[in-house]
């Protein structure tokens, strides 16, 4: 995969951000995308948003044919290639990525999830991917639990939005 990327090379921790929005020919998603990701280098941070950006595309499509059925497959067959392709991304040095960090996590969608604010202490850098894993297990935890009537439906339309829309904050 690979990231339209605009950037000089850093030398320190970076986080890596991207952004797309469609809909574009062979990809139907219809909402924007955004994805992250952090590293010790901007190397690791570039492989990390890959990484997290193939995710939040493969999450996005399931989704969108969850929410209406009669999509099909071709409809988004070219989006990783696209998405990956046409993304705008911006790097940038992060030096507190290198320290531990006690960063708060968030994910504000009152149809998935109850506003709690979840915590997580680690190196900053693993804190944001680990951050944004421990809340989206505990979105698809409540849902499940919550035995709603449209589960099927409504599981991978939070997934999606809670890989996408989760905030870690590491003050």
């Amino acid at each position: 995969m690979s990231l339209l990327l605009f950037s000089v090379a850093l030398a320190g921790p970076s986080r890596c951000v991207a952004t797309w929005t469609g809909p574009a020919p062979g990809c139907a998603i219809r909402e924007p995308l955004v994805a992250s990701g952090a590293g010790l280098s901007e190397k690791a941070a570039r492989r990390a948003l890959a990484a997290h950006l193939e995710s939040v595309v493969g999450l996005t499509v399931t989704a969108s044919r969850a929410r209406l059925t009669t999509l099909e497959p071709a409809q988004f067959s070219a989006c990783s290639d696209i998405v990956s392709r046409d993304a705008y991304v911006n790097c940038f040095e992060e030096p507190a990525l290198a320290a531990p960090s006690f960063c708060f996590v968030g994910f504000d969608d009152p149809t998935c999830w109850t506003g709690e604010v979840l915590e997580v202490e680690d190196v900053g850098w693993r804190a944001l991917q680990g951050g944004r894993d421990k809340m989206c297990a505990a979105v698809d935890t409540r849902i499940v639990s919550q035995k709603y009537t449209d589960e099927a439906t409504r599981r991978p339309i939070c997934a999606a939005a809670c890989a996408s829309k989760t905030t870690v904050r590491c003050p």
